[in-house]
């Protein structure tokens, strides 16, 4: 995920959270653009993105991200007892606030600090390279194999030693 998709996310998820005729009851997770835990890490990101230019104490701006961390959990399949939303509510508070207090611990300056972030949020960050190289691994069945005897390959024929003169 990059901060471009992010932010396409948290918008998208925002506008489904302005409905206003769902407010205060439980919501269709079906409208969601993404899966919850992929708007919690747009929002997380997002942050991350805002603590790097230095806007992450701007009320205006960090306000939105984490009222909408907030009510990311009314939408649901089941509805929630009131005390039991109010816990999700908090729970999610809590979240964000642990993620930027970890956030104030790294170095804005230091080369690794996206690596960083990205561990911290938990997204994947595989590089053109490296997946290039994983897919040509599982296409040609190279890498680390189990040792396993009833692990044995029928499609593969066994290759004899070629006589060299």
């Amino acid at each position: 995920m990059t901060i471009h998709q992010a932010e396409q996310c948290i918008r998208s998820y925002q506008e489904v959270l302005s409905d206003e005729t769902k407010r205060g009851s439980r919501r269709d997770p079906a409208v969601l653009p993404a899966p919850k835990e992929w708007v919690m890490k747009a929002i997380k990101l997002e942050i991350a993105q805002l603590y790097l230019l230095n806007s992450h104490t701007n009320e205006n701006i960090t306000r939105p991200l984490i009222n909408a961390a907030m009510f990311l959990d009314s939408f649901s399949e089941l509805p929630f007892e009131p005390a039991e939303f109010i816990e999700s509510m908090h729970r999610r508070r809590r979240e964000i606030d642990s993620f930027y207090v970890d956030l104030l611990k790294l170095d804005r300056s230091e080369g690794f600090f996206w690596q960083r972030v990205y561990a911290m949020i938990g997204i994947d960050v595989g590089t053109k390279k490296t997946t290039f190289f994983q897919e040509v691994k599982l296409r040609f069945g190279l890498g680390s194999r189990s040792a396993t005897p009833d692990c044995e390959e029928s499609s593969r024929l066994p290759v004899g030693r070629l006589a060299l003169d």
